[in-house]
């Protein structure tokens, strides 16, 4: 008997129940994975309330009351009945939790784009919980994707925001370069690579620079041996009439650094250079040549330079992470013939903030802005210190915001060889070789073999013939896949086997 048989039945006999006229509805129960006994409906009487289940079989044949009503062609829900009379209907619904409501929410707004008569369209999935479940598994794609998105950013991105990449070198790094196929410089806080610039000719007749003479210069500051006159880089500080053959020059505090170089390209030195007889020879010719062999800035470590200026007392400091050295000008104004005004060209502000007697701070940003000058002269005195004792840039490749990453990654991987480690000593056993619980379960040892050799399939098959499990309730199932003879043998696979069992074909 089918289930509308069975709700048929069900309502009509709890009608000629009922002590008054009623009209009963009910709610068929799915039945999916039931039968029999375990089939429930629920019905309800509209006089009492109650509600009561019946549960069971239906009956092998229904009465003649009831197959006379079925047989009228009229279901259970066209039955008619009396309008005014209520109507009583038990319907069980399970509560949505609230993680579901917020798992459903978060798969909307992941899966919006996709229109849901496209899926019923294009998809076949006309059922709504058939497209909810295919939303489900897209969403935890793109929540994946996301996942792996944001890896690949920690990893690579990043490293590269809190840190960008920046081409800049150490006097060690410069040093290293200073081979013939391998020449590099460093001139007022800058690295340039002159391996190039070796095998062009340049120099006078009367003095020529070979490829020897320049390798002197390869991997040094060469600072010394291209001074730049103090009217050409501090055109604002120092007037045409207190230098006008542009013969104001700085003298070198380093005595070491003129005796590494063999000649100093000053202006006026040499009559018979072009070159050097131009007033503008360091911004004209210096200057345009170097800038097609730039790699980048020197860099100096802070302690490196707080050691300068607080262990040794030297004019050493940091401005907005710039590194500047002010030996040579101190040296210029102290030298006995340099009496006039014209030398003393920099602010007595930033005369006073660099000779402190090592007592200041190394780092003097705070103390430079709050130098009382207008914006042109603070750009003015900022473009001469740039152009005469600019060094290079503090070395931050080493701080917190460049490791970051690198001590991120390194967490993630102690935390994972912890937790290997973890499972690893978990899996461990210590103490005696646990026996398995007796099991009344038929078990099924399933054997394939192929090209075996005859050793193999003995140990294969004693070692499971030797399990600690009832022989009554195993059984081993070898199969030969094919009569093939392996490699070495003298007997096909199927032939070993059964040689094996002790079995004649």
């Amino acid at each position: 008997m089918d289930d509308l048989e069975w709700t048929a039945e069900m309502q009509y006999a709890a009608a000629i129940a009922a002590p008054t006229p009623a009209a009963v509805s009910t709610r068929t129960l799915p039945t999916y994975g039931m039968s029999g006994d375990d089939r429930c409906r629920t019905d309800g009487h509209y006089s009492s309330g109650e509600t009561s289940r019946v549960c069971g079989s239906p009956p092998k044949a229904p009465s003649e009351q009831a197959a006379a009503y079925i047989n009228t062609g009229i279901i259970a829900s066209e039955k008619p009945r009396d309008a005014s009379m209520p109507t009583h209907e038990t319907v069980e619904d399970l509560e949505i939790t609230r993680t579901r409501r917020i798992w459903s929410a978060i798969t909307w707004s992941l899966t919006w784009w996709i229109p849901s008569p496209f899926l019923n369209w294009c998809g076949r999935m006309q059922r709504p919980d058939v497209r909810m479940a295919w939303r489900e598994k897209v969403a935890i794609c793109i929540i994946i994707f996301f996942i792996w998105c944001v890896l690949l950013f920690i990893i690579i991105g990043l490293g590269l925001l809190l840190c960008p990449r920046e081409y800049v070198w150490t006097m060690s790094d410069v040093a290293g370069h200073n081979s013939e196929k391998d020449a590099y410089i460093a001139m007022r806080g800058r690295v340039y690579d002159v391996t190039q610039y070796l095998n062009q000719k340049h120099g006078v007749p009367s003095f020529i620079a070979s490829k020897d003479l320049m390798l002197m210069y390869a991997g040094q500051d060469v600072n010394a041996s291209f001074p730049i006159a103090i009217r050409t880089a501090c055109p604002s500080l120092v007037s045409q009439k207190s230098d006008p053959k542009y013969s104001m020059y700085l003298t070198v505090a380093d005595v070491t650094a003129l005796q590494t170089f063999p000649y100093t390209h000053k202006v006026g030195t040499m009559q018979s250079s072009k070159e050097l007889s131009d007033q503008a020879f360091y911004t004209k010719y210096v200057l345009p040549t170097l800038s097609l062999f730039k790699k980048g800035d020197v860099v100096w470590d802070y302690d490196w330079v707080n050691s300068m200026h607080k262990d040794q007392g030297k004019y050493w400091r940091i401005i907005n992470k710039e590194v500047y050295n002010l030996e040579d000008y101190f040296a210029t104004i102290g030298y006995p013939g340099n009496t006039e005004s014209k030398w003393h060209f920099l602010s007595n502000h930033i005369e006073n903030i660099f000779d402190d007697k090592g007592a200041g701070s190394t780092d003097i940003t705070s103390e430079w802005e709050r130098i009382p000058w207008s914006d042109k002269e603070h750009q003015t005195n900022y473009n001469c210190m740039k152009n005469l004792f600019y060094v290079g840039k503090v070395d931050d490749r080493h701080g917190i915001r460049c490791l970051f990453t690198n001590y991120m990654l390194l967490a993630f991987a102690c935390v994972l060889m912890t937790i290997v480690l973890v499972k690893f000593l978990a899996a461990l056993q210590f103490g005696n070789k646990k026996r398995p619980v007796p099991s009344s379960k038929f078990v099924l040892c399933q054997v394939p073999c192929y090209t075996e050799d005859e050793a193999s399939l003995v140990k294969t098959i004693d070692s499971l013939a030797g399990l600690d499990y009832d022989d009554k309730h195993k059984l081993m199932f070898i199969i030969c896949d094919g009569n093939i003879v392996g490699s070495g043998n003298d007997r096909s696979t199927p032939r070993i086997v059964l040689d094996i069992l002790g079995v004649d074909p």
